[in-house]
């Protein structure tokens, strides 16, 4: 793979107030704010706009999906449109990794603000705020053909003027193929605890009631501090 070519790069985004560089050259990593088991994600400086920015590095060769699913991420992202979900500026290639630059959400990650500040848990009326603008993500996605596949307290994202977004699409699966609706899934991806029954069980297939599941194990995360059964090891989340 060659930096910068491709399909995996993605053009300027016209909808956007300023144009985001599609070189590594552009921005400067400030800070790691978040990290999985194929991605970080730093805090980071656009040079020429002096834009505080977040950029995602997901390591192609340690990434469990294959290629294809790497421009589908990268695709999805660019071409989200909602107040509500995360959406990336713009994507390339740095030597084996897949750069994603998108907004930078101040505030952290619903997890975040609960691990600091509420560990019991938020209020009723902050609980209904942060899940009626996590629907209307949801409801976009769904309506565009996207399962999330991964809802829980740390992707739902805030800003510092308190808009809430979904984000963290490394797991995203998008249910066309081919100009054709694939009702469902197969691939076993996500997180045990805000998984649900159909995810669980092999071969059975899956579409986007899932994430309705997993948003309802959201639901009760925000209001305990913790999802059900999250003490447990994966395995026995399970079983």
């Amino acid at each position: 793979m060659r930096k910068g070519g491709g399909s995996l790069k993605t053009t300027y985004l016209a909808s956007q107030a300023k144009t985001f560089s599609v070189s590594s050259a552009a921005y400067r990593l400030l800070e790691e704010v978040g990290h999985g088991a194929s991605a970080t994600v730093y805090r980071a400086i656009h040079i020429p706009s002096n834009e505080i920015v977040a950029v995602k590095c997901l390591d192609i060769d340690r990434c469990n999906s294959n290629l294809d699913d790497i421009r589908r991420e990268a695709q999805t992202m660019s071409l989200i449109d909602h107040p509500n979900v995360i959406k990336a500026y713009c994507s390339f290639v740095v030597e084996h990794s897949l750069w994603v630059v998108m907004p930078f959400m101040a505030e952290g990650s619903c997890l975040h603000l609960m691990k600091i500040a509420y560990p019991d848990g938020f209020e009723e009326p902050i609980i209904g705020s942060i899940l009626k603008e996590t629907l209307k993500a949801l409801e976009y996605l769904h309506n565009h053909g996207h399962i999330h596949r991964d809802v829980k307290a740390g992707n739902i994202l805030i800003d510092n003027s308190g808009i809430v977004k979904l984000g963290d699409f490394g797991v995203t699966a998008c249910m066309f193929d081919k100009g054709d609706r694939q009702r469902s899934r197969n691939t076993f991806v996500g997180t045990p605890c805000w998984m649900a029954p159909e995810v669980l069980q092999p071969g059975s297939g899956y579409d986007f009631k899932a994430d309705i599941w997993s948003f309802g194990i959201t639901a009760l995360e925000l209001a305990h501090g913790h999802a059900p059964f999250s003490k447990y090891p994966p395995m026995k989340v399970i079983f």
